[in-house]
């Protein structure tokens, strides 16, 4: 719990790019302000100058060069300076990339400078993590080692070791002559793909493809060959090949780079893995046809995506970029899901503390679908993303405030007032123009906002800034500050 509560806090400060009070950051997390103060120490207790910085009256901060320099450098603590969360992920890396091979107490002990009553608690949690994943960790003659299968190991792999290390190998600081060379051979056949396929794999897909590979390289360095999980050569995966010919050419001549690489010949399955991540991604090119063929269920829940959000977020999403944008998104969603194949969402914390309306209204939409289509559930990584069309198309096109300009002065006056106001206030919808007199029930059951020169008293139920039929500076701020407190009561 800690180690999420400094996951959270230290997410929240680099969202906030200000100072953040200790109250409002305790409220955040939902824990004491004492609480705040003692993660702040921890977290600053990791780093060789403090990560956050605190001032009296102002609050805390990230400091912005700081994180930079540690996590673009990708700098591990030392061991006697992890978090038990970032120890136990550290163990558990180890034992799958040499599963089934098994690793003595005595070195785990060791090597992170605990003690085995410590090891003891520490396996409870690996066992409740890797049960999400299908994985046994077993205890035997004073070793430890994970059991399971291939498929479920690399999965496990892929949510341990992160884009961090994987996105820029070569500043990481542990790594050996061999591994930089690995680095750069998994690189290159990123570049294959995209010349032979004359496409343009984009992020987070590249980093997907790049991971996977690099697994399978270091799997191979680690403990060799490994055998064959059952053949995933089913009838489903027959007709897949068949309607991704060029595709399975493309997993047969990387696999035989790697191949030859490593001077070994892999089993099969190794071209089906990589087939399924090809087939589950998403590409970029003019001149590529095959991502324009969409079943039925993709097209239906691209629909119910976008009509849920529309309804939900009162905002009209149904344009044709966003719809082209997203049926080429879940598409290959889809395949991942089928194919049980995990993309990380590396931003997906700050996207819930950014947009969690958003997140919110996708994640019941998501649940929605899965029962409709009877697909498995959306995992939480897979909603961050499809959040990201829909936050960028509301601040593409923010929801106007439906407005109401009223005036006793005459209609005239009222109508110069609408010109000014267009002019100067883009987020104004202006539905109407009436005199005070004349408003109905039916006029305000459609508007967000009166802006009149003359109070009216006996209208509660809507807003109303009153300003003058010049609409002087004044008269903007004041509006302004209106369009401010209505943006935040809808947030």
């Amino acid at each position: 719990m800690k180690g999420d509560n400094q996951e959270k806090l230290i997410n929240f400060l680099l969202n906030a790019h200000s100072f953040v009070d200790s109250n409002s950051l305790a409220k955040e997390l939902n824990v004491s302000t004492k609480t705040i103060y003692r993660l702040v120490k921890r977290i600053n207790d990791y780093y060789k100058e403090p990560l956050i910085i605190s001032e009296k009256g102002k609050g805390y901060r990230i400091d912005d060069r700081e994180y930079i320099e540690q996590h673009e450098i990708g700098q591990f603590h030392q061991n006697d300076l992890l978090s038990p969360i970032e120890r136990r992920n550290m163990i558990t890396k180890d034992l799958l990339l040499i599963s089934p091979k098994s690793i003595s107490l005595f070195n785990i002990v060791e090597r992170y400078y605990i003690s085995e009553s410590v090891l003891n608690s520490d396996e409870k949690k690996i066992e409740e993590m890797l049960n999400q994943f299908n994985l046994v960790l077993e205890r035997k003659n004073r070793h430890l080692s994970i059991k399971g299968g291939e498929s479920d190991i690399r999965h496990a792999l892929l949510e341990l070791i992160g884009e961090g290390k994987l996105s820029n190998l070569s500043a990481y600081n542990g790594m050996d002559e061999t591994e930089d060379r690995d680095s750069h051979f998994v690189q290159e056949q990123i570049n294959t793909i995209e010349n032979y396929k004359n496409i343009i794999i984009p992020y987070p897909y590249n980093v997907n493809i790049f991971s996977h590979l690099y697994i399978l390289i270091m799997r191979f360095r680690k403990r060799g060959v490994i055998n064959e999980d059952k053949s995933r050569e089913t009838q489903e995966l027959l007709k897949l090949k068949n309607e991704y010919q060029s595709f399975y050419r493309t997993s047969d001549m990387v696999i035989g780079n790697i191949e030859k690489y490593l001077h070994t010949q892999l089993p099969d399955n190794e071209r089906i893995y990589l087939f399924e991540y090809l087939i589950s991604s998403r590409f970029e090119t003019q001149n590529y046809q095959e991502d324009m063929k969409y079943s039925n269920d993709v097209i239906e829940i691209t629909n119910a995506l976008i009509e849920g959000a529309s309804g939900e977020l009162n905002h009209s999403f149904k344009n044709a970029d966003l719809e082209q944008q997203l049926l080429k998104h879940v598409k290959p969603m889809l395949n991942r899901i089928e194919h049980r194949l995990l993309v990380k969402n590396t931003l997906i914390e700050q996207i819930k503390i950014e947009y969690p309306i958003v997140f919110n209204v996708i994640s019941n939409i998501t649940n929605q679908i899965s029962e409709t289509y009877a697909i498995k559930k959306i995992n939480q990584d897979e909603i961050g993303f499809l959040t990201l069309y829909f936050a960028k198309e509301l601040e593409r096109n923010p929801k106007k405030i439906k407005t109401l300009i009223t005036c006793t002065t005459g209609i005239g006056t009222s109508e110069l007032l609408k010109t000014k106001i267009d002019r100067n206030v883009p987020e104004i919808d202006i539905i109407d123009v009436k005199s005070s007199f004349d408003l109905t029930e039916e006029d305000l059951q459609k508007i967000d906002l009166i802006i009149s020169t003359v109070h009216i008293p006996e209208v509660k139920t809507i807003p109303i800034v009153v300003i003058s039929a010049m609409f002087n500076k004044n008269d903007q701020i004041k509006l302004r500050k209106m369009i401010e407190m209505l943006g935040d009561d809808n947030e």
